[in-house]
């Protein structure tokens, strides 16, 4: 896992990040045409929504030597041509701490390109970030004590709109709360189905179960401070809008039950009961997928308070959660 650290405005930040790649070796992949048409479309989407990403996929492109068109469309497609990574989150509140895990599931020869970024944008608010692609990221943590995890749900994806890497990044740098990221869920044009889990060093917490054409914001159950997300819209709202037909094959119901048994029986949830729960290889929620050759990559704890991440890069029942501290030095160190 590669942890870069990329300051600056966003030109800046992308063109150094490429450079820098291309500098070990790393050559842009190539883009077909069918992709390169699925971003034209979507470009001016994005332009609406984000536009200083724009630049910093600007500035990876000079730095890769490519066009931005092969960036951009090769990014906006991931998730609607290829199949997305199958993932297990739950945050939980033990009174004082707010605590988030995250297992982040993928084919096996993706982890090398896997990556924890410290990205500290111009005017934003500063996060680690974590993805197995450039720029964009599928989950993170911000100096406000948000945090942000998505899980990808089968469904017909082939809308243009802003991908989820694009939609977490914007909420990490802009949004301070859960509520403010719900503002912006229910506004973008998004081009895939996704859970969104949401949390914040207040207590907050929610799922938005997102398609191209809907929303539903789903809370915790009464009496219950804690709330799961994995491959599946659980809400009845929702459930008519994903292909139930493709959801089993990653064990994604035998994990959400797992992580709410786990979550009830805990009395008061801390770091160490959190990592027992992502560790459960049992119930799938380590998962490892022999025969697809498909697994979790990383898995994550976060305290929201602290701004502490424990990080375990590979399966964590078979790897050590290291304490990543990147993100609380710097908002100590160069406070706003």
């Amino acid at each position: 896992m590669y942890h870069p650290r990329l300051k600056g405005n966003y030109y800046e930040m992308g063109n150094r990040y490429g450079g820098l790649i291309y500098k070990k070796g790393f050559r842009f992949p190539k883009v077909s045409k069918e992709k390169l048409e699925y971003g034209r479309e979507c470009t001016p989407i994005l332009f609406d929504f984000y536009p200083e990403v724009i630049e910093e996929i600007k500035g990876f492109a000079d730095g890769c030597q490519v066009t931005y068109e092969e960036v951009s469309s090769f990014l906006f497609s991931i998730g609607v041509f290829d199949m997305p990574a199958q993932c297990s989150i739950f945050a939980a509140y033990n009174g004082s701490e707010m605590l988030m895990g995250r297992n982040f599931d993928m084919t096996l020869d993706l982890k090398k390109y896997t990556e924890s970024s410290l990205v500290c944008p111009k005017g934003r608010y500063r996060y680690i970030g974590h993805s197995d692609v450039f720029i964009g990221k599928v989950d993170g943590i911000n100096e406000k004590g948000l945090a942000v995890a998505m899980t990808y749900v089968p469904g017909n994806n082939k809308y243009p709109g802003v991908n989820f890497y694009f939609i977490i990044r914007f909420i990490l740098e802009n949004c301070s709360n859960v509520e403010e990221a719900i503002k912006i869920l229910s506004k973008v044009q998004t081009s895939t189905s996704n859970n969104y889990l949401l949390a914040d060093s207040t207590g907050g917490m929610a799922v938005a179960e997102v398609t191209p054409s809907s929303i539903f914001i789903r809370r915790p159950s009464i009496g219950e401070e804690f709330i799961v997300c994995t491959n599946h819209f659980v809400s009845k709202e929702m459930e008519d809008r994903q292909e139930l037909n493709r959801i089993n094959w990653s064990k994604s119901q035998e994990r959400y039950q797992t992580i709410q048994d786990n979550l009830r029986r805990s009395t008061q949830i801390d770091i160490e009961k959190a990592k027992g729960i992502m560790s459960n290889s049992e119930g799938h929620v380590c998962l490892n997928l022999k025969e697809e050759k498909f697994g979790t990559l990383y898995s994550l704890i976060l305290n929201l308070n602290e701004l502490s991440i424990y990080r375990a890069e590979g399966r964590p029942n078979r790897s050590i959660y290291r304490k990543d501290d990147r993100l609380f030095n710097e908002v100590t160190k160069r406070p706003i």
